[in-house]
């Protein structure tokens, strides 16, 4: 029986000593670089005028003015959708905080959803409220969606190369 014990014991230390694994205990995240938030100005501006000039140009809307107007105020709702949705999940443990979403975790903003979420936010909005000012409907949407594309795969490039964090 003694012996047994003596065994089991002798083969659990060499499993431990033979399958090394570190642990991050009591640790927690941080940009090495930095923050997402601090290029959102930058990455808001380069897409503003990616999509204006797409939508303009592409879209064959007449009214350049309607176009900045419109596509401002979608991507002013796609931009913070997702930030107000990873806020509102902070809420058990530290609280409805806009910045949260930029500093808590190894989460980066412009993934596969945000995709998602920017082209069921702005393809009607923008599309809807400029349908009647383009000469094409269909470029028109095929604008819309192919900027939006175009910007949100930019970014989330950009924000992998500038923004490195770690455990």
């Amino acid at each position: 029986m003694k012996r047994d014990s003596v065994l089991s014991k002798m083969l659990v230390g060499i499993f431990f000593m033979c399958i090394p694994v570190t642990v991050y205990a009591n640790s927690s995240w941080h940009w090495v670089t930095m923050s997402p938030m601090n290029i959102l100005p930058y990455v808001i501006i380069f897409t503003l005028i990616v999509e204006i000039t797409s939508v303009f140009v592409l879209g064959k809307v007449k009214n350049f003015r309607r176009v900045f107007y419109v596509i401002s105020l979608a991507n002013l709702f796609s931009f913070l959708a997702p930030y107000i949705e990873r806020a509102y999940r902070f809420i058990p443990t530290s609280g409805f905080r806009i910045s949260a979403a930029f500093n808590k975790g190894p989460y980066y903003i412009v993934l596969t959803g945000y995709l998602l979420l920017t082209l069921i936010i702005e393809l009607p909005t923008a599309f809807l409220l400029l349908r009647k000012h383009s000469d094409n409907k269909k470029m028109l949407a095929i604008s819309i969606l192919g900027s939006n594309i175009v910007t949100t795969v930019a970014v989330a490039i950009i924000e992998r190369i500038l923004c490195i964090g770690q455990w």
